[in-house]
């Protein structure tokens, strides 16, 4: 065997090899799916767990049965009579949602449950404690602390308050197996709430009138005190009627302010006819202080410089009835100024009698103005007993009225609450919702069914697929063997018989695994076109992969092809390739020619019908098979074989399991790695690539055994493939462990 052509070959695959030799892989669709399929067991078996357990839950549980009571609460409607403004005062204001649900919590309180328990007896009755948890007692604070707690706490589980959105609406919904009862304790609750609201509100207006009656007493002594304290003071400063303005100084001084402010008046009016009176304008004065006398001389005036302009116009300047009229308008502007300056005496004196009356009463107002403001010094004291005297009397009347009114309210319910849909007897149940369930249950299991089928996927870190095995090795997959149905072959008499063992190939010629093989012969030999393996080793990672099967196969192919093809059982420590055939154990064999230089004497032919296909047994077990097969008598059984077979398949022992397999791949042309669909790990696989790279041998590629078709159908597989798993389906398919 040429080593330089082994090293030649040996480059014609190239293997990309990472730290821990794994790739991105990402997590699509189709590998879900794909997931999915591979674990289907346990997602079916989960969800048919769970769905029937719902199923069973859901048929055997007790119909249990809802009634309802709506009530309108609205907190702006009242009959108090006008006594709710105080009560509002003493609890302060509250916006409707905030009273809303405390209404709501009011309902679902433990006093209204306890009111509602006493009254319907519900502790001594078995569809509501249920059978064998009667209760002597029918009062809750005779009962012990966990009794009480565990039959308020059945009743709050059942009972349900709501507020109906949008609406002043509250529904009261209650539970129970038995439909009357859970009406009658809805009706209750609401009963029970209403006299509870009412309870509270009597009690109140009786606190409210208790606390008014003793407020008046105290009201009535301070009323009184401050009456007395105003008349005296109102005695003492000429005070009259009930106002401090009421008095005899203030409506002097009232009356002086008037008098001056009229006598002012006339002053600037008189002087202001005076000024106009002193200019000696005529016709000023005239028309602004007409006068009788003043009025006819201005009248005569006119007329008479009327006739002179006329006789003037006609007869001329010195016509004698002309300067007779002038001389007579002389003597009448004469008589008119005289008019004016007696108006202008007269005048003179109206001012002055106006200016001095004026004087004099400004001066009494100044003094009476003087007196008022010794008064006023006293103002703010009686302002303050006044508002006393105010205040007292009108607190002690409201509190009077509101006593009054507290009598009659104390007696009258809260009108804002009131029954709109009374409950009645369910005709349904409302549980258990057999469709819902059950929908629930499918869905749900599913659900759970996926989670585990991804957990478990997560934590499995075997190889399921070829696809997966080339993504994460680099390595192509040369061909995916079916998993081992244990074929048998027609004829044998009995059904469970088992026929002696034998090739695949020469069982069922026809089957998926034959055809597997074949494609595995063809993928070898493509690997290097030019200088075909003579030499092929079959190597795993760990024990029972399928080794031997393939190996035992893989000589049928190539001897069915027509060439001379020697089986060599390298494994000298478990040596099982002689029972493929169904031969016995040979106590000479490879051992044998290695320890004692012998011929090949020990091979055999295991089939009649292909006498090219020779078998060399292991022989007995060495105690060092590791340095007989890197001896130097291996290399020369090895190129004395070679120069006698054209093909020469190496079974040899697993690779982690001891050190022989890696002497021997290094001798071998083409190494085939095999590995078990569930059974290989990723990690024993990696381990095992980086061995053989690092040992310099031909990693020509993988043989992924007792693969599921199924998946390996979902990841592609050609039509051809279909087509053959189509027709064969009627065969039986295998390989052996």
């Amino acid at each position: 065997m040429n080593r330089d052509e082994n090293i030649v070959s040996s480059r014609m695959v190239t293997i990309p090899v990472s730290g821990d030799g794994m790739q991105d892989e990402e997590y699509s669709f189709a590998a879900m799916w794909q997931t999915i399929f591979k674990r289907k067991l346990i997602v079916l078996g989960v969800t048919a767990l769970i769905f029937t357990g719902i199923a069973v839950h859901t048929f055997r549980a007790k119909p249990v049965y809802e009634s309802v009571v709506r009530l309108q609460i609205d907190p702006g409607r009242t009959a108090n009579l006008g006594l709710e403004d105080v009560v509002n005062e003493r609890i302060g204001s509250e916006d409707i949602d905030t009273r809303m649900q405390t209404e709501v919590k009011l309902i679902q309180s433990d006093s209204v449950a306890a009111r509602v328990i006493g009254a319907m007896s519900l502790a001594q009755r078995p569809e509501f404690m249920g059978k064998g948890a009667i209760l002597a007692q029918t009062d809750l604070k005779a009962m012990s602390p966990g009794q009480r707690q565990g039959i308020l706490g059945n009743f709050q589980r059942s009972l349900a308050v709501r507020i109906v959105p949008n609406t002043q609406l509250v529904e009261i919904r209650f539970r129970s197996t038995d439909p009357r009862l859970a009406t009658d304790v809805a009706n209750s609750v609401a009963e029970q709430y209403m006299q509870r609201n009412f309870q509270t509100h009597y009690e109140g207006a009786v606190q409210v009138s208790r606390w008014l009656s003793q407020q008046m007493e105290e009201l009535q002594g301070k009323a009184v005190d401050a009456q007395q304290k105003l008349a005296e003071f109102q005695k003492n400063h000429n005070i009259l009627g009930e106002s401090e303005s009421e008095n005899i100084v203030t409506d002097r001084l009232k009356l002086l302010n008037q008098q001056v402010t009229e006598a002012e008046a006339d002053r600037i009016v008189k002087e202001a006819k005076h000024r106009m009176a002193e200019t000696g304008d005529a016709e000023l004065i005239a028309s602004t202080i007409p006068t009788p006398t003043l009025q006819v001389l201005r009248g005569q005036e006119a007329e008479l410089k009327s006739q002179i302009a006329q006789l003037n116009s006609k007869f001329g300047s010195g016509y004698p009835k002309v300067r007779e009229a002038q001389t007579q308008l002389a003597r009448l502007q004469s008589a008119i100024g005289g008019e004016i300056e007696n108006v202008g005496k007269r005048l003179n004196e109206d001012y002055r009698s106006a200016a001095k009356t004026e004087s004099l009463l400004r001066d009494q107002f100044n003094a009476q103005k003087g007196a008022a403001y010794k008064l006023n010094e006293h103002a703010v004291q009686f302002a303050v007993l006044k508002h006393e005297v105010e205040t007292s009397r009108e607190l002690y009347d409201t509190l009077q009225v509101k006593l009054k009114v507290a009598g009659v309210t104390a007696g009258l319910n809260s009108s804002y609450i009131s029954v709109v849909d009374p409950a009645d007897i369910p005709a349904t149940p409302v549980e258990p919702k057999v469709q819902a369930n059950l929908v629930i249950g499918l869905f749900g299991g599913l659900l759970t069914g996926l989670l585990l089928a991804f957990l478990t996927e997560s934590f499995d870190d075997t190889v399921s697929t070829s696809a997966e095995l080339e993504m994460f090795t680099g390595l192509p997959v040369l061909c995916s063997i079916p998993v081992n149905t244990f074929a048998r072959l027609k004829g044998m008499v009995g059904a469970a018989a088992t026929p002696p063992p034998r090739p695949m190939l020469m069982i069922n010629p026809r089957s998926q695994a034959a055809e597997a093989f074949r494609g595995l012969r063809t993928s070898i030999l493509l690997t290097t076109p030019d200088l075909q393996p003579k030499v092929i080793a079959i190597v795993s990672s760990v024990a029972s992969e399928g080794k031997t099967t393939v190996a035992s196969n893989l000589g049928v192919c190539f001897a069915q092809r027509g060439e001379s093809v020697l089986l060599i059982d390298a494994d000298l420590r478990r040596s099982s390739l002689h029972s493929q055939f169904g031969l016995p154990y040979s106590p000479t064999g490879l051992t044998t020619m290695l320890t004692q230089r012998t011929n090949g004497s020990a091979i055999v032919t295991p089939l009649e019908s292909l006498p090219g296909l020779k078998l060399l047994p292991a022989g007995p077990h060495p105690p060092n098979p590791a340095e007989l097969l890197g001896s130097k008598r291996m290399v020369e059984v090895l190129e004395g074989f070679s120069a006698e077979y054209d093909r020469i398949i190496l079974d040899t022992p697993p690779i982690l399991s001891v050190a022989d397999s890696l002497a021997l791949s290094n001798l071998a042309d083409a190494v085939v790695l095999i590995v078990r669909s569930g059974v290989a790990r990723r990690k024993a696989v990696l381990r095992v690539r980086d061995l053989l790279l690092r040992s310099k041998a031909n990693l020509v590629g993988i043989v992924f055994n007792c693969a599921n078709l199924q998946l390996e159908n979902y990841y592609g597989s050609q039509g051809y493939g279909k087509a053959m798993s189509t027709y064969y389906r009627s065969n039986d398919e295998g390989v052996a462990e």
